[in-house]
Parts: C-alpha cells; sequence; structure tokens
C-alpha cells in the first residue's frame, strides 16, 4: 500500500478541520445574551424607537448587563437617547414608583413598582450641561421620588454614533442584592434636546429576571400592542416625573 507523504497528510487533515461541514458542531453552546422583549413595535414616530431589550446569561457574577435594539441606527445616541431601565427587587407594584405614586405615565414602568433606576445617558440642565449622567437611582418612599445621590454609576455604557445598540450594566450591590426574581421595563426616551417621544419597553406589562433560576420571563405577546406616548415639546424629568423646567432641574 502506498503511503501519503506526512505534509500532505497534515494538511489533509487541517482543511478537513477548517472546511464547513467537515467537522462536528457545538450547537448548544450558551448564548451570551437572554432575550426579556421580542419585537416591540415599531411604533414609527421616531425610526430608532427600541427593538429587542436583552440582559446578558451571566448570573454568576455581581453584574446584570442589559441591552437594546432599536428599529434603525440612532445618528446621534450620545445626546439623542437615554435608556432607562426600571427594577422592581421585590415583585410588589405597591411600592417604588408605579402608577400610584401620580408621575406622568410617559416616565412611569408600566405595572411594576420600580425600587430602582438605571439611566444610560443624560438628562440636560440649563445651558446645556449633562445631568444625572449614567447612574442608578434609588427610590425614596419618604419623599416619593429618587434618592438626590445615585446609588451607583452604569457600568459599560455603549452608545456609539450610526449604531443599532445600547449597552449599560448595573452591579447587584447597587439594587441592594437581589437573590430572586426582579420585574424589569425599559424606557427609551428619544430626540431629548427636540421633539421628545417616550417608548415603553414592552409598551405594556414587564419581563421578569430569575436570577436563583439563571432564567428569565419574556413579555407576554398579550402585551406588545402598538401604545402611543406623548410626542411634542413637553419633557418629563426622569429623576422629578415633573415637566422638565431647565433652571430647576438636578
Amino acid at each position: 500500500m502506498k503511503r501519503i507523504p506526512l505534509a500532505l497528510l497534515s494538511m489533509l487533515l487541517i482543511l478537513t478541520a477548517l472546511l464547513p461541514g467537515c467537522r462536528e458542531r457545538i450547537v448548544n453552546e450558551p448564548a451570551d445574551w437572554l432575550l426579556l422583549v421580542e419585537n416591540d413595535p415599531d411604533e414609527g414616530e421616531v425610526t430608532y424607537n427600541g427593538n429587542n431589550l436583552y440582559v446578558d446569561a451571566d448570573f454568576s457574577d455581581t453584574l446584570l448587563e442589559f441591552k437594546l435594539e432599536t428599529h434603525a441606527a440612532i445618528p446621534n445616541p450620545y445626546d439623542d437617547v437615554i435608556l432607562t431601565i426600571y427594577f422592581d427587587t421585590d415583585q410588589d407594584a405597591a411600592t417604588g414608583l408605579s402608577e400610584a405614586t401620580g408621575w406622568d405615565a410617559n416616565v412611569t414602568p408600566n405595572n411594576i413598582g420600580a425600587e430602582f433606576m438605571m439611566i444610560v445617558g443624560a438628562e440636560f440642565a440649563d445651558g446645556g450641561a449633562r445631568i444625572n449622567e449614567d447612574s442608578v437611582y434609588a427610590w425614596d418612599n419618604t419623599t416619593v421620588g429618587w434618592g438626590q445621590t445615585p446609588a451607583g454609576s452604569v457600568q459599560n455604557p455603549y452608545r456609539p454614533a450610526n449604531t443599532d445598540s445600547i449597552k449599560g450594566g448595573v452591579n447587584l450591590p447597587d439594587l441592594a442584592n437581589p437573590t430572586g426574581q426582579i420585574d424589569v421595563v425599559a424606557i427609551l426616551l428619544c430626540d431629548p434636546d427636540g421633539v421628545a417621544y417616550y417608548d415603553h419597553i414592552p409598551n405594556n406589562g414587564h419581563a421578569t429576571i430569575d436570577l436563583a433560576g439563571d432564567s428569565v420571563i419574556q413579555a407576554s405577546a398579550q402585551t406588545m400592542g402598538i401604545s402611543s406616548r406623548a410626542i411634542g415639546s413637553k419633557r418629563i424629568s426622569l429623576i422629578t416625573g415633573k415637566e422638565l423646567i431647565l433652571e430647576e432641574v438636578r
């Protein structure tokens, strides 16, 4: 039997390993992201409104990272959008920021009671100064508002120009170290310097992160119907819940 030269044999082994279909592929690798909200409706008023909301799949560390994909690229996300993530850490709609507090519906997180909020982006003070940027806030039941001092900072904020993704993370200690299930709603404020458009993701209801079970419960498909939100010159502060008057914002 004629032997195959060693060099040729080595080349055949390399090609076998590299060519598509010539080796078994791993198809059950854990995903980097878990889907919280899928195909939030394209409501059309702003092309880059919210589409898919994800949380990173690694619950073994103390960091929860979130990614929002928009329906179109955002030309200038540094100035034109603010992504807020609201956390109901006790799953009690009667505590925290809720519909019962009487805040403007545009900045109220659907049917949950949020003890914490993460802002990826910044509001603007008089003269254009950036305020409340990339911060985490805890709800104060005494003042019925967000605390004057941030509870923490957003980790790894990511919002480059002309892309369709915004990312940011929160340290679990900044959420008082929850260990069970957390209900989550996102609100994307588009064009904060001009026409204000608030996109709730999902439009109604919420998604749930199960830290103990290393899993998520996606927002129900029944909650995904199109829901109009305020559009116009009126701006509502994400921090105070009141109409934004530049001379008074903190």
